[in-house]
């Protein structure tokens, strides 16, 4: 009987096919091996002839419920450790190793990461942590460190985040999983508060990073905002009644609902939505808590600490990450080349540069390479000057250097040709096919 697998990658996903198939075609370039995938979807057939990671499980979900499809997902899993990621989230190479680092203690019971937004660069979380109400708090740690260990604590907990997180898989199951009451927001705030309520240390791996592209979905649209309310007043009630005060819980609803109104408020004042949306998603997230208020609750478990074991095992893999840069007219050439890279398991991503100062947007390929766009003379980190003198072998080096820490880059090949006769020394892995093409050593 072969070994099992010690880390199983959990995914939930719902009616988001094409945004799975991306999903899990980045999943395949993790540089470490020793995994399987467990899928959890109401779409499992929209997999056949898709790029994905091998061993892969999948699991039929019809229930529009995260808690209900990632508790199947850990009954199933053969790992020692479980790591969730979102259908719309792409995980950068080094993710599941780095996150799996903390674990080399035995006192961690669960660790989180950094998410970019959806341009693929900006953070979009980085540290928080919840108090017993589930308001979310920036959380101040040094982001250079490899990562920062936080005590147990019974009234406040660092948040591991649903789309970048990882845990001891015993630890999950001794406090009971996931719990379903929250069908949707404050799952993760209430699975870290009960880890770190029953002992266990969690921990903030800052550098491990996915990308998430907060795809629409039954709650919200593609622009962001919200369907309904209705789940966050439920899950917002559901939270205080289990670890708040009475006393508490009404003034954290107004908090809450006075930040939701802002944040409304700026969106209709951008034109994203009808002034009068507003008042009919303010009334439906009174109407969640009023269910929540009296929504039954599931008796907390209380088992004996399990005994944590060992370290996760896994093995390195060591992929080429190769940069194809060029312009709007070389994307024929980019796609033909990526693809026969990524069929020989290389990490590829395909820069494509336009003369402007357009900010640098990053996505992913169904074919399964990395997409960056964005103008020679614009910014990529937003922190950057908006014109920059740029030529376009100059702006590819720089953004292989901004790459370095989260994906590192071996090559950098343009489309320029050489003579026929000239090629890549030593002719090993995928160098063959870049004969004939201007590289670089990175």
């Amino acid at each position: 009987m072969p070994d099992l697998p010690d880390i199983s990658v959990i995914i939930v996903s719902r009616d988001r096919p094409c945004e799975l198939q991306k999903m899990l075609a980045c999943l395949r370039l993790q540089d470490i091996s020793g995994f399987e995938t467990i899928v959890v979807t109401n779409t499992p057939g929209a997999l056949e002839g898709a790029l994905t990671p091998s061993p892969l499980r999948l699991f039929d979900s019809d229930e529009a419920n995260i808690p209900v499809s990632r508790n199947v997902g850990l009954a199933a899993a053969q790992g020692r450790y479980v790591a969730f990621c979102d259908d719309d989230a792409l995980p950068d190479p080094s993710w599941l190793r780095r996150l799996l680092a903390p674990f080399s203690s035995s006192e961690i019971g669960g660790a989180g990461g950094y998410t970019r937004g959806r341009n693929g660069i900006s953070l979009q979380w980085s540290a928080v942590k919840t108090n017993v109400l589930g308001e979310a708090r920036p959380l101040e740690i040094d982001p250079d460190r490899d990562f920062t260990v936080f005590a147990p604590s019974g009234n406040t907990a660092p948040v591991m985040i649903g789309t970048n997180c990882a845990f001891r898989a015993s630890a999950l199951r001794q406090i009971g999983g996931f719990d379903p009451a929250f069908a949707y927001f404050l799952d993760d705030s209430d699975i870290s508060l009960r880890l770190s309520q029953a002992g266990w240390k969690l921990a903030i791996v800052p550098a491990a990073q996915v990308h998430h592209g907060f795809a629409a979905g039954p709650y919200r649209q593609q622009n962001r905002v919200p369907r309904t309310l209705k789940p966050h007043g439920k899950s917002m009630a559901v939270f205080g009644r289990k670890h708040a005060a009475e006393r508490l819980r009404e003034p954290a609803l107004e908090r809450y609902k006075s930040l939701q109104s802002k944040r409304l408020e700026k969106q209709m004042l951008a034109g994203l939505m009808e002034p009068a949306a507003l008042p009919k998603l303010l009334e439906s997230l009174e109407q969640g808590y009023n269910q929540g208020r009296h929504f039954l609750l599931r008796r907390q478990m209380d088992s004996p600490r399990p005994k944590a074991g060992l370290a996760p095992g896994f093995a390195d893999v060591h992929r080429p990450h190769i940069m194809l840069a060029g312009r709007k007219s070389n994307k024929g050439w980019m796609l033909d080349l990526a693809k026969k890279l990524v069929a020989e398991q290389a990490v590829v991503t395909a820069l494509t540069l336009s003369r402007s100062v357009a900010y640098m947007q990053v996505g992913f390929s169904k074919h399964g390479f990395w997409q960056h766009e964005g103008g020679q003379f614009g910014k990529s980190n937003r922190d950057e000057p908006v014109f920059q003198r740029h030529g376009l072998r100059q702006k590819a080096r720089a953004e292989a250097r901004r790459l370095q820490d989260i994906r590192p880059v071996s090559y950098l090949v343009f489309p320029d040709r050489t003579d026929k006769n000239d090629i890549i020394l030593p002719q090993t892995d995928v160098m063959h096919f870049l004969n004939e093409f201007s590289v670089e050593s990175v």
